[in-house]
């Protein structure tokens, strides 16, 4: 697996998450049509450079963008 390919889909899942807010691993399977393993290999790229969020909700874990707030 190409790294380059894993920067394209965290850059599709970014933009699925920044513009639906908060989404299941299901809901961004839905969205993106990707595989787990696309899912996971994205999040994870994402999640090792601080740019996603988990939440686990009463609807389980739901995936979002970190935003940074400076006041």
């Amino acid at each position: 697996m190409d790294k380059n390919v894993i920067g394209i889909w965290s850059g599709i899942v970014w933009r699925a998450l920044n513009e639906r807010g908060k989404l299941s691993i299901e809901e961004l399977k839905q969205v993106t049509n990707f595989e787990s393993e696309c899912i996971y290999a994205a999040i994870g790229w994402l999640a090792r450079e601080g740019n996603i969020s988990f939440d686990n909700g009463s609807k389980g874990l739901l995936l979002y963008i970190y935003h940074e707030r400076y006041y």
